[in-house]
């Protein structure tokens, strides 16, 4: 089968790889789609998260059941899924209590096993999600990005905001306008670098700042950053009004120096935000299914899997236009998407 592996900073390549075998308790996954996320940008600019080299990338995707090992009843072949990429130890506190976001040994599949960025993958029945069979599948690989949005809103109580301020109009910022507005939020700021981004945030329905608002005049009570640098998270307790509330989303690639003094004065809140809980990819799921959300408006390329070092590419260059890159094993992808 078709894979691409990360073989070490900036080194993503497509190579062919003897198809998995479905052990007992397992499925076979043929993969449909497949989503560059954030943390895999990360694994390949920093070498972040990895455990083994070369590996298997990918930790978003929809597919179809090919085969199931034996003891599986929940999965029959012809399902289509999605799976819970995150990978525990099971065994530590917060495990036996189902919040494996927590897990201090946490990884995801792409990291510390093979992941999605390939034609097939096994995973443990278990962590897979049957969706209906009308959902498109490329629609349907966006509902693990959707579960982290999801847990934003819930961590950052995000239906309580007056006014919410959202750093960063990536994928994960994108999704989570969409939250924020099916929640009742009724003004939402977005601020980003791009253009293109900040444009498709207005037509959700978001209010546009390309730069940090200077003075006093229109600070919001609850900030979400989304981009994981230390100018933005500076930026981002510089803008909140005293007792507000900076949800932190974003994975942070350097270490960062901040004033704290915006938080003592201000007497602020930090919450901070670590993947998603289980109930946060079924709402997901119900959400994508029935039509609620348009996510597919954060999808800006479909490259077919043996472009993988291409989507790379595009999401570490200097051009910010790019959203969500699927891959697909289709030999022919879309060079476009809706949100282009």
């Amino acid at each position: 089968m078709l894979a691409a592996r990360y073989h070490g900073i900036g080194q993503v390549r497509v190579e062919h790889l003897p198809q998995p075998e479905c052990g007992s308790g397992q499925a076979l996954v043929k993969v449909a789609y497949a989503g560059i996320c954030g943390s895999d940008l990360h694994i390949f600019r920093k070498g972040m998260f990895v455990s083994t080299i070369p590996e298997v990338m990918g930790h978003e995707f929809s597919g179809v059941v090919e085969q199931v090992g034996p003891g599986v009843t929940t999965l029959q072949p012809g399902d289509q899924v999605v799976g819970d990429p995150r990978v525990s130890c099971g065994i530590c506190p917060w495990c036996r209590t189902g919040a494996y976001n927590l897990c201090p040994a946490l990884g995801f599949i792409g990291e510390v096993r093979p992941g999605c960025f390939a034609e097939y993958l096994v995973l443990e029945a278990n962590k897979l999600i049957k969706i209906p069979a009308a959902v498109e599948l490329r629609r349907a690989a966006l509902v693990e990005p959707l579960a982290v949005a999801l847990h934003i809103a819930g961590q950052g109580r995000l239906a309580l905001a007056e006014h919410l301020g959202i750093v960063g109009a990536g994928p994960i910022g994108i999704l989570t306008v969409l939250v924020a507005r099916a929640l009742g939020v009724k003004r939402i700021t977005v601020i980003d670098i791009a253009a293109e981004r900040l444009a498709l945030a207005g037509r959700l329905g978001a209010t546009i700042l390309q730069t940090f608002p200077g003075g006093q005049g229109d600070q919001p009570d609850v900030v979400v950053e989304a981009v994981g640098v230390e100018a933005t998270l500076a930026g981002a307790l510089g803008w909140l009004k005293p007792r507000g509330r900076l949800v932190m989303a974003g994975l942070y690639e350097e270490r960062v120096d901040i004033d704290p003094n915006d938080i003592v004065v201000k007497e602020l809140e930090l919450v901070g935000v670590s993947a998603y809980e289980t109930g946060d990819l079924h709402r997901a799921v119900e959400l994508i299914a029935g039509s609620k959300m348009d996510v597919e408006q954060i999808v800006t390329h479909v490259l077919p899997l043996a472009s993988a070092p291409k989507g790379f590419a595009i999401l570490a260059s200097g051009d910010k236009k790019a959203g969500k890159i699927l891959l697909t094993p289709k030999e022919k992808g879309e060079e476009n998407g809706p949100g282009r």
